[in-house]
């Protein structure tokens, strides 16, 4: 499972200085890679223990975004995807909140 938050100034004309803020998490299942093939050991496993997401559990992401002082609106979104293999995946969740601030 991949995660995606990204923050838009829409007010920007230029589209690529529109992009404020990206950051993405990446979830793993245990033992097996992003192509379903087995890539670890069992010692290996272990390590990795703390890059998986248990079954029918919620975890809860917080992300820090500094803006300049003059932002006075703020789009952000947040995708999660869920790959079956390494090419493809899926959108199976998505939220977009518009952000206003008062700048004196």
């Amino acid at each position: 499972m991949v995660l995606e938050v990204t923050a838009k100034n829409l007010k920007e004309k230029d589209a690529d200085k529109q992009e404020m803020f990206k950051a993405t998490k990446t979830w793993f299942e245990i033992g097996v890679d992003m192509d379903r093939d087995m890539r670890y050991g069992a010692w290996q496993i272990k390590e990795i223990v703390d890059l998986t997401l248990p079954p029918l559990q919620t975890q809860k992401e917080q992300y820090i975004m500094h803006f300049d002082t003059d932002t006075e609106e703020v789009e952000v979104e947040a995708k999660l995807f869920y790959y079956i293999s390494g090419k493809k995946g899926d959108e199976i969740y998505s939220i977009k909140e518009q952000l206003s601030f008062n700048v004196d």
